[in-house]
């Protein structure tokens, strides 16, 4: 896959996934309303999905934890996203992590209402549920590649090419995401990473990162390196 693929494919398969699931918002009043508090974890503990969730406001990280307790971020879901939704269908304890990175409102939809109620009542919903599944399937196998891919300047340009466009291309940008776990998404240990940005700030692409506040000065370069080879 070259740089150009990837990159097409980062900006289709972006790790914040953004509203795919709008459409089950007209059935949230069959759920049952939660919140879940900034810093919170959902699931991790073995347990089985009892139903799936709809966010209505907030952003939750999906993080795989080994045996250890080293953690790996997969994907963020932001508001209007469905989560839990594979670990009800495949019937396996979930061991990953749902965090919250603010404070989210939430629905619950039981088993039994998807089953019975929504899946044959509301076919577009179930046709939305099986796009998203897809597309999620598609962020993992493209950020499988990402991990394993050698350019390791490419590759964080085009993770904060991801935040620009996730936050409008806006130049200045609050990312809600450290410079430890981007390092952390990318599977880079945090000097390397750290070593690139500065790399990238005397270039003149960017002008300041840091844990509140990405500012670009030139996004046109970023997508450049982004787009190009650049083997450590």
């Amino acid at each position: 896959m070259s740089a150009q693929d990837i990159f097409t494919c980062r900006q289709h398969f972006s790790l914040w996934m953004q509203g795919l699931c709008a459409p089950w918002a007209e059935v949230i009043h069959l759920g049952t309303r939660l919140t879940l508090p900034k810093d919170h974890d959902m699931f991790g503990d073995g347990s089985m999905a009892r139903g799936l969730f709809f966010i209505e406001k907030g952003v939750l990280r999906f993080v795989s934890c080994d045996e250890t307790g080293q953690q790996a971020i997969l994907f963020y879901v932001t508001e209007n996203n469905l989560f839990g939704d594979a670990a009800l269908f495949n019937r396996m304890p979930i061991y990953a992590l749902f965090q919250a990175v603010e404070d989210c409102v939430l629905h619950f939809i039981d088993e039994a209402t998807v089953r019975e109620v929504i899946l044959p009542d509301y076919p577009h919903l179930a046709e939305n549920l099986f796009e998203f599944m897809a597309y999620k399937i598609g962020v993992l196998l493209h950020h499988h590649c990402e991990i394993v891919s050698p350019d390791v300047r490419g590759k964080i340009c085009r993770l904060l090419f991801d935040i620009a466009r996730y936050c409008g291309y806006s130049k200045t940008i609050s990312p809600k995401i450290t410079q430890q776990e981007m390092a952390q998404v990318l599977g880079l240990h945090r000097a390397t990473f750290s070593r690139v940005i500065a790399e990238l700030k005397r270039e003149g692409v960017l002008h300041k990162v840091t844990k509140k506040e990405i500012v670009i000065n030139d996004l046109k370069a970023l997508a450049q390196y982004a787009n190009k080879p650049f083997a450590l």
